[in-house]
């Protein structure tokens, strides 16, 4: 593989202001595709990811939707298409997390983590793979969760409905890659424990805890999960498609 592998291509990248999102819009961009980044409230964000794409040498530019919304995912696309052409690769990152006791949750608490976790990952794939099965080549990577695969055995009381709607994230994938397929390569990528703003609130003792736990002994960083989903979208996965690959240093692996 080229370093600019992806020349020429549109990726979409959701939730790209920050965190894992941003990694990934960075390291599409360096591999020479053009970045639509997708951001849901944090504007300011949103510019500095297309500000570090930029000073890499990058290009791209910024798109505001709400991926739980079908009309605003269909203008956003809209938008993207507007302004430089279909989107050929498509990465659904966006997600949120509760961190508070899932046990008294509240049935809205519960509808809005699976509408934005499991709904705007379903409204940005289909939205996107008309035109993908159209021009016989897609490449879409969905980024679920560790707890999609294994109950926490750490927060498991507050990850209830996240843990739940990144399973539906993992099922939903495999099964998109069994019918879009030989024209669109589908796969999911699992992190563990990353060190973002979702993990810093932890307690010294328990990241501790956490690392003495993982093979790797040490949290994962955007960058690794970066990686990864490039390679998915790259043309050197072209025989990947419908696998759960798992980034977690070892937490958890896979049969």
């Amino acid at each position: 593989m080229t370093e600019r592998d992806l020349a020429g291509r549109v990726a979409l990248v959701t939730g790209g202001s920050r965190g894992i999102g941003r990694a990934i819009c960075r390291r599409l961009a360096r591999a020479g595709a053009w970045v639509a980044i997708n951001y849901t409230s944090d504007e300011e964000s949103a510019g500095e990811t297309l500000a570090r794409i930029r000073a890499d040498g990058g290009e791209g530019d910024v798109y505001r939707a709400d991926v739980s919304s079908m009309e605003e995912t269909d203008a956003m696309f809209g938008a993207i298409e507007g302004d430089r052409g279909p989107v050929d690769l498509l990465v659904t990152n966006a997600g949120i997390a509760s961190f508070q006791d899932d046990i008294d949750m509240p049935v809205d608490l519960w509808r809005r983590i699976l509408s934005v976790n499991l709904d705007g990952t379903f409204h940005c794939v289909w939205r996107a793979k008309a035109g993908m099965l159209a021009r016989g080549d897609g490449r879409i990577v969905c980024i679920a969760s560790i707890n999609g695969l294994a109950p926490s055995r750490i927060r498991a009381d507050r990850l209830i409905a996240y843990g739940t709607s990144k399973s539906a994230v993992i099922g939903f994938s495999r099964n998109c890659a069994i019918a879009f397929g030989p024209a669109i390569r589908v796969n999911c990528v699992a992190p563990g424990l990353i060190d973002t703003d979702m993990t810093r609130d932890m307690s010294d003792d328990l990241r501790q805890h956490i690392i003495e736990s993982t093979p790797a002994r040490r949290f994962g960083t955007p960058d690794d999960i970066a990686e990864l989903t490039w390679f998915l979208l790259s043309d050197a996965a072209g025989f990947i498609t419908g696998q759960t690959h798992v980034a977690s240093g070892g937490l958890v692996t896979l049969p």
